[in-house]
């Protein structure tokens, strides 16, 4: 190397090392700040003594001896205050019965995806950033009043210049940055946590805030909504009471999503349902068809199914939207889901424990006496009674309850299955007290069998295919 490259080498090494401490002390500034804004609104909200005890005391203080519901309306206020991010936390979290106290968890369902409007100066330059041309160009019209803001994004209605009616999902400004320094952040308090109190370790938080994040990261991509969207909707595509929307990818990116207007009525606009005299019986058995067919037999369903995500269409057709939360069960996961249901019908408990087994991470010092017996109460509760009669509410609440008390880690899309199938169970409920989702399943039943047959075909296949190798 001649002396004019070592220069060049040698200026190049600063200007790098002096970027690298320009983003360090950039990050360390933002990270302090943001730090400070999270501190000041746990102490607001009563965390403060809870915190110092903890930390002060290596963790001896348990908070066995707390209000749980108190502590979790506590939490479910300091999350809303805290942003995006933190709200997104919250909701994560009430999805994970298995490592999150039921009384906590039932407060962080209430949290509301609601956030202050975005300017239209904000949106407008977005749109355009991300679509490269003048919003004019790209819509006829383009409402600036949103019909809809939330923590990440906003919706908008809008007209195509082919004249087709669509709305356009618009991200925050700066969004992304924001939730990478809580993400950073939040690292950083859970080494802490783990550090100070050791016996947390056990829930394995690292692993839960990696799963969380990836579940954000998705969320904040809206290709990844828009191919969820598309991929539900080719399970319906013979199917003209079960609308998805379609996806203008030319008019989508990471940042903006555009799909189809649905005109209808929301689910839980129950006056309106009532003075259009929709059918709600009819309604009920559609909706849940048409979830049961997403898990049983497409593995691959919407995963936050309430009222404010699903319309009624005229003819009593029904409508998703909202597809940045969804959840894919593998062959092998449906399976032993079948196998959970079928020890449950059969009223064996002996195999129910197998198929629980089978499902989760379970701890090697687990009490599997004490499982069994907990696993025939919840036969005995459930089972020993009409299958119209039996609440899938209750029994997937008894089923989550169960897990967190033995520690059994159970799969992050069974426990999304789980939910799902809460949130159905309570509309259904609503729109008609006498449908049974037990009874509804068994239409599928075929399903798992051909599903079955064919995997087991394809390992004997495989088992020749060795052999002959060898």
């Amino acid at each position: 190397m001649n002396m004019r490259e070592n220069i060049l080498q040698f200026y190049d090494d600063n200007l790098n090392s002096k970027r690298s401490a320009d983003f360090v002390l950039e990050q360390t500034l933002r990270h302090l700040r943001r730090y400070q804004e999270i501190v000041s609104v746990l102490i607001r909200n009563g965390f403060g003594y809870i915190l110092l005890e903890h930390l002060s005391q290596g963790g001896k203080v348990t908070l066995a001896d707390a209000d749980l519901a108190q502590l979790g309306r506590r939490l479910r206020q300091a999350l809303g205050e805290l942003g995006p991010t933190f709200m997104k936390i919250g909701q994560f979290a009430s999805t994970r019965p298995d490592i999150i106290p039921k009384q906590v968890q039932r407060e962080l369902e209430q949290l509301q995806d609601r956030a202050p409007l975005i300017r239209f100066e904000d949106v407008r330059w977005t749109v355009e950033h991300e679509l490269g041309a003048p919003i004019t160009r790209l819509f006829r019209e383009f409402d600036p009043m949103p019909l809809a803001a939330a923590s990440i994004g906003q919706v908008h209605y809008a007209v195509l210049h082919t004249g087709e009616a669509v709305v356009v999902k618009v991200q925050r400004p700066n969004i992304s940055t924001l939730i990478q320094t809580d993400l950073e952040i939040m690292k950083d308090i859970v080494n802490l946590i783990e550090q100070r109190l050791p016996k947390t370790k056990k829930y394995e938080l690292q692993g839960v805030l990696r799963e969380f994040s990836g579940w954000l990261e998705k969320e904040l991509d809206y290709t990844a909504e828009g191919k969820n969207a598309e991929r539900i909707a080719e399970g319906f595509a013979s199917d003209p009471l079960v609308v998805i929307p379609r996806i203008f990818w030319e008019f989508t990116t990471r940042r903006v999503l555009t799909m189809t207007y649905i005109d209808g009525v929301k689910l839980n606009d129950r006056p309106k349902i009532t003075a259009l005299h929709y059918d709600e019986k009819m309604i009920a058995a559609r909706l849940s068809k048409a979830l049961l067919q997403q898990i049983l037999r497409d593995g691959f369903f919407h995963g936050d199914p309430h009222p404010g995500n699903i319309f009624v269409l005229s003819g009593g057709r029904i409508a998703f939207v909202d597809f940045g939360i969804v959840g894919t069960l593998t062959p092998v996961m449906k399976q032993r889901f079948a196998n959970l249901i079928r020890a449950m019908t059969c009223r064996n408990t002996k195999s129910m424990l197998k198929a629980m087994l089978q499902l989760g991470v379970v701890p090697q010092d687990v009490d599997l006496d004490c499982l069994r017996q907990d696993l025939d109460s919840i036969r005995r509760k459930h089972l020993e009674v009409p299958i119209a009669q039996t609440s899938l509410s209750e029994l997937v609440n008894d089923l989550s309850n169960m897990a967190f008390k033995y520690q059994i880690e159970l799969p992050a899309d069974f426990i999304l299955l789980g939910k799902s199938l809460l949130t159905l169970q309570g509309i259904v409920h609503e729109l008609d007290p006498n449908i049974s989702l037990a009874d509804l399943a068994k239409s599928f039943r075929f399903q798992f069998f051909k599903e079955r047959f064919l995997f087991l075909k394809w390992v004997k296949k495989f088992n020749r295919v060795e052999k002959k190798d060898d």
